[in-house]
């Protein structure tokens, strides 16, 4: 499993992330990863089984 997929995981259950996960990702991972956040909360309305629909192996 991906740092990617492992975080947006951890984000699913837990509801939170913290600054070290933010470390273990590469930037193209960072921005995919800010990129569903928002639209997890625009669209989402921040439920947890929203987050990760568009997830994709980066």
């Amino acid at each position: 499993m991906g740092a990617l997929q492992e975080t947006v995981e951890k984000l699913k259950e837990t509801g939170t992330i913290g600054l070290e996960d933010f470390r273990n990702l590469k930037m193209k991972e960072l921005e995919v990863l800010t990129e569903e956040i928002k639209e997890w909360c625009l669209y989402g309305n921040g439920r947890p089984e929203k987050l990760g629909k568009k997830h994709k192996e980066h």
